[in-house]
């Protein structure tokens, strides 16, 4: 067989040309082969690969799927396992018939065949090995063909043939102990334990030299940021017999053309970097610069990138980069910290994960980046390279979202990855660790490009050997070094004296102490020795996150839905995580039991909210000591009631729009550990002459306390902006009213909050890495005297080209407080909420004899041909 070799820095592997690309590529050379694939298992098909790939073979029996899809994805898309999600389902599904090889196959057509071209076909991903074969030729086995994380690229010049060609895929299953793709307490494993094609197959052209992974990276002048000398580098390969004089030429919009001519061997393989020195060109005055949400403006650049020989194209790539520069500090009390163009940002995310199918849509990703926007974070952690294709990683480019990205834990606890359990992650042995090494170089060529990558991450809970953390380092800063790299993203493991401090690279900075179950909002502010607001958390928050009753009836069989039960606890997480039992325990003693479903669902968005706010409000009001934190999690993989800002149907939850206002780039927030009131700016720039107005009711919305303070904000800090006094007449629940006034007397944040002057008190002596227990609970449960109020509520739509807009006007004539208001837009022929929906706020509260009004934006394609509206509300009549 003919295949393709990278010298260099290949090592070893010699048969697979390990590649990168750039999203937003032109097709001109790049086909996709994603469509009309067939499958089968194996046990079904008694032929041969060599047999199966050639067209003679009729596969139309087969079941006909596109792919990126794993095997249950298509047999899911053609109507087997419905109802998966409902009750306890998935866990009577049979995996007997996954527990051996299925075959991939499809045909294709090559029209305008080019003897003298190089045609390459790279699989981006495919889990777990695989036997390729190409017309009857074997490509690739599976001993060498293994992990979930390498590219396989071949030469296949000598096997195609004009007309039909057709290629068949063998994929072997993971087995006990294979380090494959993982879910862990997150969610039930797919049945298939996700085997397949998962990411898709591509057809390459080229003439003799082929130019591949194009990447911009850049040095901005520590006096002038918008100063900026880039660097192009591009993965540039020589795939036939004889020396070749080639030139790179980059084109950059905005910038100019910039070119390099260099010599490469017979089949040699080599980054080629373009600087400044080779092209003045590259230094580049008043860049536009690509900031992360709330901080600017995500500005992209669009490149031609080409190998030329003798003048004549060889190969092209369009694609776009972001000018930009990360780079990591550490603050004085030791924590890690980051800094985007030379300013220090706090890091505020959510731990995002793939469908358990890895069958997300292009759209549904595309909505799930923006609601991260949407709610003022800034950064997605992803645990695993997630994603069947790039739409992750362009669309956090365009809406200004940092990602951090690495392997799983899933290959660090013997229960997920089969292997004993030592104090480094479980890639272990010579070959694995070169292999592993490998794979991961494979995603950082793949994804290197893009400008919201701004961290790769090696370990989850666990540091990799020492062995293998060299060779990562090495392997990555060889085709990277842009980009801090992170070991661990944990320091210390609760509770014991051991530390993943590297005798490679030292202290991870970061900690990864949990919670992971419910805590108070008092938490957040408290707490020193775990999940508290210092340093950068890199996983973490109040657990549990009951969905609207909507989505609970949709994973909940009828006969199951009240009281909670067994099949709701199978909806939670795994292990530590299975039940409501610790939320449960806390919600009834602060806010009262529910009796009903309806009321249950409603009252957790009001304790989802409450929970959610004060842990990104800690963080914000205590930079710099606190870096950042990552909320576990942002979405979820199946439909169920744990660890999610929006549920597996993209509706939020109360933790959405909790999240949502704490996260606000400029507020006014209360000090749950001192009862002050501290202003929080996001921004590179001072805002000055700001106003807080605040006001302090008792239950019977009696206004008790009111004050305006002037504050000036500087640019990315936070400060004390009022000393509370103790305030006489205060009912056991009352609330706190905050405004937040620009110079020029608008309007432009608020927050609201119910309190108790009983405290929540913690057991701090009996911490451990799940939570913090109770020793006592504030008492809330006054908000059930509140008297019902009539909400007057005036709808208004209107669109342009893109979205329907919806304008709510709620008006409160009543002497008394509204409490936690939610609006809704829903489908008149179904009666759901119409998703995803991007409303300005919502569980609003408003004062009394107050008018608010509150807008959205849901896409023209998914209106349907009338809508009802729907205000809901604690003491709503």
């Amino acid at each position: 067989m003919k295949l393709s070799v990278l010298s260099n820095w290949m090592l070893c592997l010699s048969v697979i040309v390990l590649t990168g690309c750039t999203s937003s590529e032109k097709a001109e050379y790049m086909t996709e082969l994603n469509s009309n694939w067939f499958i089968q298992s194996a046990e079904q098909v008694p032929v041969t690969g060599a047999e199966l790939s050639k067209s003679a073979y009729n596969s139309d029996s087969w079941v006909k799927g596109d792919i990126p899809a794993t095997v249950m994805t298509i047999l899911r898309e053609n109507g087997e396992y419905d109802d998966l999600f409902m009750g306890d389902n998935i866990d009577r599904v049979d995996d007997t018939r996954f527990k051996q090889p299925w075959w991939y196959r499809k045909t294709f057509e090559v029209k305008n065949f080019d003897k003298q071209a190089t045609y390459q076909l790279r699989f981006e991903g495919l889990n777990y090995k695989a036997n390729i074969w190409l017309n009857g030729h074997q490509l690739g086995e599976a001993a060498v063909i293994e992990g979930p994380f390498s590219r396989w690229t071949f030469d296949a010049s000598d096997y195609l043939v004009p007309g039909i060609n057709v290629i068949a895929v063998e994929i072997i299953p993971p087995v006990k102990g294979d380090l494959t793709i993982g879910f862990v307490d997150w969610n039930p494993a797919a049945p298939d334990q996700n085997m397949g094609l998962w990411r898709g197959v591509e057809l390459i052209k080229s003439g003799a030299v082929s130019i591949e992974s194009p990447f911009v990276s850049a040095k901005l002048d520590e006096n002038q940021a918008n100063h900026a000398e880039l660097t192009v580098t591009a993965l540039v390969t020589n795939h036939s017999e004889s020396p070749q004089k080639v030139t790179v030429e980059a084109f950059i919009e905005e910038i100019g053309k910039v070119a390099k001519q260099v010599e490469l061997k017979a089949g040699e393989s080599k980054d080629i970097a373009i600087t400044s020195k080779d092209a003045p060109l590259l230094k580049v005055e008043n860049a536009k610069l690509w900031w992360p949400n709330n901080l600017g403006d995500p500005y992209l650049y669009a490149m031609t990138v080409s190998t030329k020989i003798n003048g004549q194209v060889s190969q092209e790539i369009n694609t776009r980069f972001g000018i930009r520069q990360i780079e990591e500090y550490w603050n004085e009390q030791g924590h890690k910290g980051w800094k985007v163009n030379g300013k220090p940002l706090t890091i505020k995310g959510a731990g995002w994960v793939d469908d358990m199918f890895l069958a997300d849509s292009e759209d549904k990703v595309r909505a799930q980046v923006e609601y991260v926007k949407h709610m003022n974070l800034n950064c997605i952690r992803l645990e695993g390279f997630w994603g069947r294709d790039k739409t992750i990683y362009d669309a956090a480019d365009e809406n200004g979202l940092l990602i951090m990205i690495g392997w799983s834990c899933h290959w660090e606890w013997e229960p997920y990855c089969g292997r004993p359990e030592t104090d480094f992650m479980a890639i272990t042995g010579k070959d694995e660790i070169e292999r592993h090494a490998l794979s991961y170089r494979d995603q950082v060529l793949y994804l290197r490009n893009h400008p919201s990558v701004f961290l790769w991450v090696f370990g989850s809970d666990k540091l990799p050997v020492p062995e293998l953390e060299a060779k990562l380092n090495d392997y990555i800063t060889t085709v990277d070094d842009s980009r801090p790299i992170l070991a661990a993203c944990k320091y210390q493991d609760f509770g014991t004296d051991h530390y993943n401090h590297s005798v490679v690279s030292g202290s991870t900075g970061v900690k990864m102490l949990g919670p992971y179950g419910y805590v108070p909002p008092v938490y957040w502010y408290i707490d020193t020795i775990a999940g508290g607001a210092y340093g950068f958390n890199t996983e973490t928050g109040p657990g549990p996150q009951v969905p609207p009753v909507e989505s609970i009836k949709k994973m909940i069989p009828a006969d199951k839905l009240w009281p909670i039960n067994d099949t709701w606890n199978f909806h939670c997480g795994r292990h530590q995580f299975g039940s409501l039992d610790r939320y449960l325990n806390s919600f009834n003693k602060r806010y009262g039991g529910a009796t009903s479903l309806e009321e249950f669902a409603f009252k957790s968005q009001v304790s989802n909210y409450e929970a959610i706010r004060p842990m990104f409000e800690a963080f914000q009001s205590n930079k710099f000591e606190a870096t950042g934190v990552i909320q576990w999690m942002l979405n979820s993989a199946w439909p169920e009631m744990f660890w999610q800002l929006y549920d597996y149907y993209l509706l939020p939850n109360g933790a959405f729009y909790g999240t949502k206002k704490a996260c606000a780039p400029l507020n006014a927030v209360y000090n749950y550990k001192d009862k002050n009131i501290y202003w929080v700016n996001d921004y590179n720039t001072t805002h000055s002459n700001h106003s807080i107005s605040i006001e302090v009711y008792d239950i019977n919305s009696k206004l008790l306390f009111a004050e305006k303070v002037m504050v000036d904000m500087d640019a990315h800090n936070s400060g004390l902006a009022f000393e509370m006094p103790e305030i006489e007449g205060l009912s056991t629940a009352y609330f706190i009213n905050l405004e937040l006034y620009n110079e020029s007397g608008k309007l432009i944040a608020d927050n609201f909050y119910w309190l108790s002057t009983k405290a929540d008190e913690m057991l701090f002596e009996e911490t451990t890495w799940v939570y913090t227990p109770p020793k006592d609970y504030a008492n809330l449960q006054l908000l059930n005297s509140l008297p019902e109020v009539n909400v007057n509520a005036q709808w208004t739509q209107h669109k342009d080209a893109n979205y329907t807009y919806f304008e709510c006007q709620l008006e409160n004539k009543s002497d008394q407080i509204a409490f936690f208001i939610e609006t809704a837009v829903l489908d008149k022929a179904t009666n759901e909420v119409i998703v995803p929906v991007f409303w300005d706020d919502n569980y609003i509260s408003i004062m009394p004899n107050e008018t608010k009004i509150v807008t959205a934006r849901i896409a023209n394609e998914l209106m349907p041909e009338s809508v009802e509206y729907r205000i809901d509300g604690w003491n709503i009549k």
